[in-house]
């Protein structure tokens, strides 16, 4: 009997433990788009971070890890749509893609509870002080690492909680995670302690307040809007895109949609590649794009197939004049591993199937905005736009206004339009500039230099998204200095390290 017991202890014990992980998981989903319940986020990381012990480190390692399979599955679903229905990849190698990606991203989370608990039992800084800037640092490193992979960071759960988000133009979306993990952590240390630091707990809340308040104030400004934009979302589904037979079919649409719906407009905007193919070499499609602009008396912007100079496809962007000439080009640099180009193609050639049109793309030379008679456009081509040193780059090199043209086709009508276009809110914030959005499928949008979204396209339409900007010369102080905020983080984290290693050394001596 005793030993039916202990089995029946241990197994509520196991599920206890895994259960906190497992919720956590769940909750990270939720707190995402399309479902957005972003209040929960404050609570997200409540049971993981009440599970980490620091006795037992490769248990603290396994929940982190169970938490972010759980909430990454549940996140990133949509690349077995993207590698099955569009890559040409069978559902046995699309499934095991996501597997393996699932894995890496797990990780990190799984790296974030260790940490927590490592440093726990060798300093005695309890975890809901070390969480924070833990975590931070983790979501940098997962930005950068392997070409980075910036998505459904904790912050971009509030995109719709506009006073709080605000302090992104200073800090950046790291800031907004930071202040998250923190309320996680001290909830978690009433619930379990039942005590918490008051000077901490004061800190976040002077934190917490000075940024809405911040925000408050800074969403009473609004710009006069001189300028109209026509955003031209053609719809076409990512099956039908690179076939030669619907190539004129295409053009036809985006030129019926253009002339029907987007005149009057100082600039006409159409998505990433637009003209699905090598326009240079298709001379009566080229002649026919050049006199949009002409015939309206506009501007437009697309994007197509370009050539570089040894032959090499570009993904570019073309801005054609009022007089219809080609006066700005942008070939997109930040390119989609295994969407455009396949590193390691020479040993997997099956993977090549993948990417656009069957073949690699070249990144283009740098981040640079077009310089044109409607103002200095700073253009983001597809998930560019999810990279904040990006966008900070372009607009220190002059950008009035960011354009993001993109083709959200692949993704289906799963949940990655909706997380794709949650970036773009900070994006907005951050720099302080007016962001218009083409995307072929949806969602296209307007968002003013405050993230509020002036405009947008439900997905899998045909619109015509109308609206006003302005350009702006203003520098926010994110923009001007970067990403300060993760050394501060690893400052911090540093400081508390050593002042518990040092109070747990000299209280042993003490007591020695």
């Amino acid at each position: 009997m005793k030993a039916v017991a202990d089995r029946r202890n241990r197994l509520s014990w196991l599920v206890s433990r895994y259960g906190y992980a497992f919720v956590s998981g769940v909750m990270l989903i939720l707190i995402q788009p399309p479902v957005s319940l972003y209040p929960l986020a404050f609570i997200a990381l409540v049971p993981l971070i009440r599970s980490i012990d620091g006795d037992d480190l490769r248990l603290s390692f396994r929940q982190g890890f169970l938490t972010g399979v759980v909430a990454w599955l549940g996140l990133i679903y949509w690349v077995v749509v993207a590698m099955n229905q569009y890559g040409g990849i069978n559902v046995p190698v699309s499934i095991l893609i996501l597997i393996l990606f699932v894995l890496y991203l797990s990780l990190y989370t799984g790296i974030f509870t260790l940490s927590c608990a490592a440093l726990e039992k060798r300093t005695g800084v309890p975890s809901y002080l070390l969480a924070p800037p833990i975590w931070v640092l983790l979501e940098y490193v997962r930005g950068v690492v392997m070409t980075g992979f910036p998505w459904s960071f904790l912050g971009h759960s509030q995109y719709g909680f506009l006073p709080f988000i605000q302090a992104a133009s200073i800090t950046g979306t790291f800031f907004i995670s930071f202040l998250i993990v923190a309320v996680n952590g001290i909830v978690c240390a009433v619930w379990v302690r039942r005590r918490v630091s008051a000077v901490w707990t004061g800190v976040i809340l002077v934190l917490i307040i000075s940024s809405l308040a911040f925000g408050f104030a800074r969403l009473q400004h609004r710009d006069a809007e001189p300028r109209k934009v026509a955003i031209v979302q053609g719809n076409i589904g990512q099956d039908v895109k690179w076939d030669e037979s619907f190539k004129m079919m295409t053009v036809s649409k985006y030129y019926r949609l253009t002339f029907g719906l987007a005149q009057d407009a100082d600039l006409i905007v159409w998505p990433e590649t637009a003209m699905p193919f090598i326009i240079e070499r298709e001379i009566p499609a080229y002649k026919y794009v050049k006199a949009v602009p002409v015939m309206l008396h506009s501007r437009l912007l697309f994007g197509t197939v370009g050539l570089g100079g040894n032959g090499s496809l570009l993904n570019t962007v073309y801005y054609i004049d009022e007089k219809g000439r080609t006066a700005g080009v942008y070939n997109k640099v930040h390119l989609v591993p295994f969407g455009e180009y396949t590193p390691i193609v020479s040993y997997f050639p099956f993977l090549a199937k993948i990417t656009a049109i069957g073949a690699d793309f070249m990144p283009g030379e740098g981040h640079a905005p077009i310089s044109t008679d409607a103002g200095r456009i700073g253009v983001l081509v597809c998930f560019e736009g999810i990279f904040p040193y990006i966008t900070n780059e372009t607009v220190r090199r002059g950008a009035q206004v960011l354009v993001n043209l993109t083709n959200d086709a692949w993704y289906n009508r799963t949940s990655a339009p909706f997380q794709h276009f949650a970036f773009y809110v900070f994006r907005a914030i951050e720099t302080d500039r007016y962001l218009l959005r083409a995307a072929n499928t949806g969602i296209s949008s307007v968002i003013d230099p405050r993230g509020r979204i002036r405009g947008k396209t439900p997905i899998f339409t045909e619109e015509v998204l109308r609206g006003s900007y302005a350009l702006k010369d203003t520098m926010t102080f994110y923009v001007r200095y970067g990403d300060y905020f993760i050394v501060a983080c690893l400052v911090f984290l540093a400081g508390m390290v050593i002042t518990g290693m040092y109070g747990k050394r000299k209280g042993h001596k003490e007591r020695g």
